[in-house]
């Protein structure tokens, strides 16, 4: 039971996305940490919990999707019933919601704005069409106004590079998103609804999702001329690398191949102040 828990948790989502916007606050800050650690703490696990939240509610409206796409998962496995899912998925959300009392009252807004999000996309996803992805790609993207509203503001020299990182993220993950539901067309048709423009034309998807990926693999290129370094440029090429490559891969692969590319921009913006400072 308890695996199950964690498992509809999505940690590999959840964590590297509470962590990614812990480093977003760094840049924001401009590494001026001394005092900051402990809000910069908690404003991170909270986040990390509505994520969680998020993704236990989407599985508990996705049931009929996972039984084809997925079966694997708590829910659609019969490890943990939908109604223990669905108390699970409230509690994180109000854990979350309710940790981030300790943060700035700014950063508490966002969160909620993004908890709102959340919920509107695991209730109505279905029926967007276009604007699923969109809302996605939004969700994903929310970090750096979450770690802008916790840090006041951004300042130090690397400030510049945060509108670049947030607009590669941006088009990523609506790349990245239209990827996955070419991967899951199987399941969302089995659970019924009108069929949306990537299940009627998934070749065409495809090719939009690789362009949009590979357009904003070539903006990593910026942060070079706004502050980073040669140790992010040296990391960051294989972060372009990977995600030339999932233009050539099949649909599955091309998913890691970008999860690749994301984890490598993290680890070349974590390590670039780290070793040269700010």
């Amino acid at each position: 039971m308890i695996a199950a828990l964690l498992a509809i948790c999505r940690p590999y989502y959840a964590v590297p996305m509470s962590l990614a916007y812990a480093l977003t606050l760094y840049y924001a800050l401009g590494g001026r940490m001394a005092g900051e650690w402990a809000s910069a703490a908690v404003s991170a696990a909270a986040l990390a919990l509505v994520i969680a939240a998020g993704y236990v509610l989407n599985d508990v409206c996705d049931l009929a999707s996972d039984r084809v796409n997925a079966p694997w998962r708590p829910i659609a496995a019969g490890r943990i019933s939908r109604r223990a899912a669905a108390v699970w998925g409230v509690l994180l959300l109000a854990c979350g919601l309710g940790l981030a009392t300790a943060a700035r009252l700014e950063f508490l807004a966002a969160l909620a704005a993004v908890a709102a999000g959340l919920v509107l996309y695991d209730l109505v996803s279905k029926r967007l069409g276009l604007g699923k992805q969109l809302l996605v790609a939004s969700l994903m993207t929310s970090m750096y106004p979450l770690a802008l509203a916790q840090a006041g503001g951004a300042g130090g020299p690397r400030a510049a590079t945060l509108p670049v990182f947030a607009a590669w993220m941006f088009l990523t993950a609506f790349g990245y998103e239209v990827l996955k539901d070419i991967r899951d067309i199987p399941g969302d048709r089995a659970g019924g609804g009108p069929a949306t423009q990537v299940q009627r034309r998934p070749r065409l998807w495809r090719t939009v999702a690789g362009g949009t990926i590979l357009a904003a693999a070539l903006l990593l290129v910026a942060p070079v001329f706004l502050g980073c370094g040669w140790i992010y440029m040296a990391v960051a090429s294989a972060a372009m690398a990977a995600a030339a490559a999932s233009i050539f891969l099949p649909v599955r692969r091309a998913i890691m191949a970008v999860y690749a590319e994301c984890f490598l921009v993290g680890v070349a913006a974590t390590l670039d102040p780290l070793i040269l400072g700010f």
